[in-house]
């Protein structure tokens, strides 16, 4: 079944605690790079009606959005609620500090989440699936020297692999667990100058993908997996080099 992010996104909530999961499902979507700072989010109304749930509860919601600082309220004409443009690195302050055993169980949860949508992905792919994922690995890979940019496109790609794999479970699903990876990454020092996700990880699992291959594409996922918890570990024990080796992803 064919549908977008989007769609994940604003899909109706429960009517008990709405608001708490209105709060982290958009805190979730732009620590995942799917909501991009200035990115306009739709009308209370129109919030409410797909959600399902009632316009004070979007309002409520989208004030203690405002009040972490990751919205802005803009007014006036094409005016509304708008991702600010600090709101990564807001994200970022607000991140727990470093915890070994949550990477591991977070490393764990990112093998069956993100290699099983590999899979899906490497059987269920279109031609421009394929064209949308590749442009994503190239603008990775050019704004590596911007932190900030560089892990909400890294975040992004992964987003966009469980979205092509048709599953909105796991849209969901790797849509928390990568906000999860943001707030873990945030505390390492030299974490923001990794770039091994895009040069050595992206390119082999897209390749996969594009030749249907569903078992490498789920084994390329996992060795990308381990190698940014390894990765992650060396940048915190202060035994690797925060710049990342230098690896040829071209297509």
């Amino acid at each position: 079944m064919e549908f977008k992010v989007e769609d994940v996104l604003f899909a109706p909530v429960a009517a008990n605690g709405a608001v708490e999961q209105i709060v982290r499902r958009l805190g979730e979507a732009i620590g995942a790079g799917v909501l991009l700072p200035g990115d306009r989010l739709p009308a209370e109304a129109e919030l409410a009606r797909r959600l399902r749930v009632a316009p004070m509860s979007v309002r409520h919601a989208l004030a203690a959005l405002r009040q972490e600082g990751y919205l802005e309220t803009r007014r006036g004409r094409g005016g509304g609620s708008f991702v600010k443009d600090t709101a990564i690195e807001q994200l970022r302050s607000a991140a727990e500090p470093w915890d070994l055993d949550r990477l591991n169980e977070l490393t764990d949860w990112r093998r069956a989440v993100s290699g099983e949508a590999a899979a899906l992905a490497a059987q269920r792919a279109t031609t421009a699936d394929v064209d949308a994922l590749w442009t994503h690995d190239h603008v990775a890979q050019e704004v590596t020297a911007h932190p900030t940019r560089y892990r909400t496109c890294d975040a992004r790609f992964h987003v966009l692999i469980a979205e092509v794999s048709r599953s909105r479970r796991l849209v969901a699903a790797e849509m928390q667990l990568q906000e999860e990876l943001s707030t873990l990454i945030a505390p390492v020092p030299g974490a923001e100058l990794v770039r091994v996700t895009s040069g050595r990880g992206h390119a082999p699992i897209v390749r996969s993908i594009q030749q249907g291959r569903e078992d490498a594409a789920r084994e390329c996922v996992l060795a990308h997996v381990e190698a940014t918890r390894d990765w992650l570990i060396g940048l915190h024990l202060g035994g690797v080099d925060a710049s990342g080796p230098a690896v040829n992803s071209a297509r």
